[in-house]
């Protein structure tokens, strides 16, 4: 089932465009980490999240910024207009535009791959939902969020909506991976936390949630489950 997004070159096009007085690994960063702190303060406001973006902003010029506002409507069509079809489109991005090799190497699972894995790990799930009223996936090292993405959709194409029925806690020791799965998690609406920080070592550095987890009572939802399972 692999899915051509055509919002994917949409969305590199402008972003070549896009301040070119910046290095495209900064200019991806920051319109990322921009866009995460907007999206989360419609829900949830943060003072820190709002003076990260203040301080990121003034970077810019005023038509990269009305381009990035523009990056980020693209970015929302490409990732609504699709389901119960999903995709990880900012790691297709990040990918194409070879910001990994130009840093630190990054490679992030193409996202067929991270379907195919969903689609042999997630099944029965009518079963198992008679039994628990949502299921849970953790990802250590979520990069973009590919592999939480594949099995929200797998959720949806069996008709259980990803808002009602998972939710995931996601963690990432590279800022900018983490704020690319917040992202992507927040505009496809998928319950989820987003740690920023060491898996193994479990130092955190900073944890917040999508809008799903607050407008659909997720926080009731998972002290209710804690409390039943002790």
């Amino acid at each position: 089932m692999t899915n051509h997004n055509p919002h994917v070159a949409e969305f590199i096009a402008l972003f070549n465009q896009t301040a070119r007085y910046h290095h495209r690994y900064e200019v991806f960063r920051d319109f990322v980490q921009m866009a995460a702190c907007a999206v989360h303060n419609q829900v949830a406001f943060s003072q820190l999240l709002e003076d990260e973006y203040l301080t990121l902003v003034k970077r810019y010029e005023r038509d990269d910024v009305n381009r990035m506002g523009k990056l980020l409507g693209i970015l929302c069509n490409g990732l609504g207009q699709q389901q119960p079809i999903y995709d990880d489109m900012l790691g297709r991005i990040f990918m194409n535009l070879e910001l990994g090799d130009a840093r630190r190497g990054q490679f992030f699972t193409p996202f067929d791959v991270s379907r195919m894995m969903a689609t042999l790990t997630v099944h029965d799930l009518e079963s198992k939902l008679k039994q628990a009223s949502f299921l849970t996936v953790g990802e250590p090292a979520c990069g973009a969020g590919g592999m939480v993405i594949a099995v929200a959709e797998q959720f949806s194409l069996a008709g259980y909506p990803p808002h009602r029925w998972v939710f995931a806690s996601c963690i990432d020791i590279d800022p900018l991976a983490a704020a690319m799965c917040y992202l992507q998690l927040s505009l496809l609406h998928i319950p989820a936390e987003v740690i920023t920080g060491n898996s193994l070592t479990v130092q955190y550095s900073r944890i917040i949630r999508t809008p799903a987890y607050y407008l659909h009572g997720w926080s009731v939802r998972l002290e209710t489950h804690e409390k039943s399972v002790v």
